[in-house]
């Protein structure tokens, strides 16, 4: 293992939705465990949902070179955690993303990004299908008028 830098990977946690029911209540109480090159985070559970927001950083040490960084992957887990269940953790879900896909620059804040320089999440990389957007205010207003 290379020695540890104080470069960081910021993995951050956003959100899951319409996860499975799994507390025999019709919600689930659920957590992600991120393991990134031997290093293992948890976020905080979020009880009693199916739609969980969980807005975490979670931060990793990084070795020192970049290329030792494209051939490590991320893998994030979904569970319902067991304390609510009174079980072991039920798995909800997992993706896997590969170190190639690591930006290897400064930290960026994404609320100052041009809509034209975000890169969307391939759907390979997705944990679930997002709903689809609303129709414009353009498009509602051609639904509305008659034909003719």
């Amino acid at each position: 293992m290379a020695e540890i830098s104080n470069k960081k990977l910021i993995v951050e946690v956003c959100n899951a939705k319409n996860l499975m029911s799994k507390d025999g209540q019709g919600t689930a109480s659920a957590n992600a465990i991120v393991d990134f090159d031997g290093q293992r985070r948890r976020t905080k559970t979020i009880f009693r949902d199916l739609n969980h927001r969980w807005d975490e950083e979670l931060e990793f040490s990084v070795h020192d070179d970049t290329e030792s960084l494209a051939a490590e992957t991320l893998e994030l887990n979904l569970y319902n955690d067991k304390k609510t269940i009174g079980k072991r953790s039920t798995f909800l879900g997992k993706v896997k993303i590969n170190g190639t896909s690591f930006s290897t620059s400064e930290p960026t804040n994404l609320d100052w990004l041009e809509e034209d320089q975000i890169t969307p999440l391939p759907e390979e990389h997705k944990l679930s299908e997002a709903a689809p957007p609303p129709p414009s205010a353009a498009a509602a207003e051609e639904e509305k008028q008659p034909e003719g």
